[in-house]
């Protein structure tokens, strides 16, 4: 019996350690915010419009914060105080969320170097790569920091490097190579096996490199006013195209479009017609009030919260839109074009 009871106790204690070695674990940030009285952390992900997408935003009361749940994959994100959207932008701290505990203390913006951060193997790394750069590279020009975190990204393609790689994508793309940028996707695509990044930075990639006059557009799909799903292929084939991204909250957008009337009205039935693509965020009551005003008679297309992806497509993320005049055979033949452009290109491709 004595035997029986003994087996039966190890058994139990097994069943128990191997219960609490698999529990799930969670992201949980404890914080602590010094010297000032702002209301919330604000966390964006990479490529995220401060303005209008939803960011992940913490509560702070008190003096702390604390934020919890259950990451699919570790992802990297800009820490903020949360009334950077009332002032259009503000400091920013680089920050690797991973299931696990990680404590924060931040500071006022002015101190925002003063942050301190602990937990997480990633945050740690990332803490240890910027002391390097610092030492590295400080009193150099950027360019050679830049040019040195290529090769870094390469011979080290963590999550790290992936947030250095999507940050020259989106912000220094006018300064990279490209040859080196694919040679670097590649090596980080395969290391971070179906990672969301990998589709990101593959848009981002091919935006740089394919939205170019003589090169071809980029087809995609989007509803209509009514929700029908239209394929811009099937709306532009055989015609000059005037692609035209824009937005509501974007004036200079709008007033550039407003421009392009009394061309379409001239062209509509020589072979030229505009599809408009609104992009606008979390509901559609502004635009459709909007064009019952303006009454624009081309084709216009919605562009909700990004669910199709388009201005990445483009290479226009973080804008309001452009416009893209397309001819006949599909090629990109005029980037941002003024009016006076457009009939140019018209006289010469339909006269």
């Amino acid at each position: 019996m004595s035997v029986l009871i003994r087996n039966l106790f190890f058994l139990i204690t097994i069943l128990f350690y191997g219960c609490a070695n698999t529990k799930e674990k969670f992201l949980q940030i404890n914080g602590t915010v010094m010297g000032t009285d702002t209301k919330s952390i604000l966390l964006m992900k990479p490529n995220q419009d401060l303005r209008f997408d939803s960011l992940i935003e913490i509560p702070v009361e008190n003096g702390k914060f604390y934020y919890e749940s259950r990451l699919e994959h570790s992802e990297a994100v800009n820490l903020m105080l949360g009334d950077a959207r009332e002032k259009g932008g503000g400091r920013t701290m680089a920050l690797f969320l991973e299931n696990e505990k990680i404590d924060l203390i931040i500071h006022s913006e002015q101190d925002f170097d003063k942050n301190q951060v602990q937990g997480g193997e990633l945050n740690k790394q990332y803490q240890i790569f910027k002391m390097e750069t610092d030492s590295l590279f400080k009193d150099k020009p950027f360019e050679e920091q830049l040019l040195w975190q290529q090769d870094y990204i390469y011979r080290n393609p963590s999550l790290i490097s992936y947030y250095l790689f999507l940050e020259h994508l989106i912000y220094f793309k006018e300064d990279i190579d490209l040859n080196l940028v694919k040679r670097n996707y590649d090596k980080l695509s395969e290391t971070n096996l179906e990672h969301p990044y990998n589709d990101l930075a593959s848009n981002l990639i091919k935006a740089i490199e394919n939205i170019k006059v003589g090169k071809a557009y980029v087809d995609f799909s989007a509803p209509d006013l009514k929700g029908n799903i239209i394929k811009l292929s099937d709306k532009i084939k055989g015609k000059v195209v005037l692609l035209d991204l824009w937005a509501t909250w974007c004036g200079p957008c709008i007033a550039k479009s407003r421009t392009l009337l009394p061309i379409y009205s001239e062209y509509k039935d020589k072979g030229f017609t505009i599809v408009g693509v609104a992009g606008e965020f979390k509901d559609t009551d502004r635009l459709f009030k909007f064009l019952e005003k303006e009454k624009w008679p081309w084709v216009n297309l919605v562009e909700l919260d990004r669910e199709n992806s388009i201005w990445q497509k483009y290479g226009v993320d973080g804008g309001g839109g452009d416009m893209f005049l397309i001819d006949i055979n599909g090629k990109i033949i005029a980037k941002d074009p003024t009016a006076d452009e457009v009939r140019k290109h018209l006289e010469l491709q339909l006269n």
